[in-house]
């Protein structure tokens, strides 16, 4: 059985194209006949002027086939933007676009235990800091430590600087006020525009202050401010108790994670997956889809090479 050498991913395609080629070579076919007649029956001074005109539409032609064959070798696009839904942007996309991320660390007591060693202290610096490396150059990021009361606020701010030294030189207090933090980060939030987050680190035993987690979730539920919590310390050891931070995650459409290791590289990829998650909720709450550019290729590939069949065609035609 007889095969052919060359192959093709769209049959349909290559058919047109071989139809193509028996028509432009009919055409040209036809265009001889045309000119040999004209120069019989025409005068001489009109076929002088006719073929001028002739010329110049063919020399015109071969220079269209010139550009429009440079343009499709270029790969034209059209610059263009299209609207996608928040889940499934890149992580280039996201980074264009801005929130504003409150990071709030618990400095109780508890925080000094060493089952994340050395202690979950220097563990929850450790995961702050990749935090705030992993967040988009446009983010604002503001920072509260807290233990039976508020010991350091910075309202959300484009200075990294400012914010990792504020989570180096955090030390241990007396109490954990939980609730009461959180009411004071939803007042600093609520001045501003945008996509807004509570993200909190903690072992999880709110024992002073507010004392009604529940309320201070449904507020920042209605304000449309996730909360997500990130677990620091085992269950049972000391006061800590995962499950509040669970409730505040759920209630206010955060995520709930809890930081089982202290070894860098494990913590590197947590991180980074859990800022992602952060920053797609967050913008979540304020849009469903965000306009990113893109590139149309199709539309211009269309125009040229339409413009290329064109000019073959009266090229052929004109059949000098």
């Amino acid at each position: 059985m007889l095969e052919f050498p060359i192959r093709f991913e769209s049959p349909l395609l290559s058919t047109l194209g071989a139809f193509l080629a028996g028509l432009f070579i009919f055409l040209f076919y036809l265009s001889y006949k045309r000119t040999r007649l004209a120069e019989r029956k025409l005068e001489l001074v009109k076929w002088q002027r006719i073929r001028k005109i002739i010329n110049i539409t063919n020399i015109s032609m071969k220079v269209g086939i010139i550009m429009a064959l440079s343009f499709l070798l270029a790969v034209p696009y059209f610059p263009t933007t299209i609207k996608v839904p928040v889940e499934q942007v890149s992580s280039e996309q996201l980074a264009k676009s801005s929130v504003a991320i409150m990071l709030i660390m618990d400095v109780s007591y508890s925080m000094n235990i060493s089952d994340l060693r050395p202690s979950r202290l220097e563990v929850a610096k450790q995961v702050a800091r990749l935090f705030v490396d992993n967040a988009g150059p446009r983010d604002l990021i503001g920072f509260i430590s807290f233990a039976g009361k508020i010991y350091d606020t910075t309202l959300p701010t484009a200075n990294r600087t400012e914010i990792t030294d504020l989570i180096d030189r955090q030390t241990v207090h007396n109490s954990t006020a939980i609730g009461t933090t959180l009411e004071t980060a939803l007042g600093l939030l609520q001045q501003l525009h945008g996509g807004k987050t509570i993200v909190l680190l903690s072992d999880g035993k709110n024992n002073y202050g507010t004392m009604n987690l529940t309320e201070v979730a449904q507020t920042a539920t209605s304000m449309k401010i996730p909360v997500f919590t990130l677990f620091l310390g085992t269950y049972g050891i000391g006061t800590s108790d995962p499950l509040p931070l669970q409730e505040i995650s759920n209630m206010t459409g955060g995520k709930f994670h809890e930081i089982k290791t202290e070894e860098i590289t494990i913590l590197v990829t947590e991180i980074a997956q859990f800022s992602q998650e952060v920053k797609v909720e967050t913008l979540r709450t304020v849009l469903n889809e965000i306009p990113i550019e893109a590139r149309d290729y199709h539309t211009p590939l269309l125009i040229f090479a339409a413009l290329l069949v064109s000019c073959l065609f009266l090229t052929w035609f004109t059949g000098v």
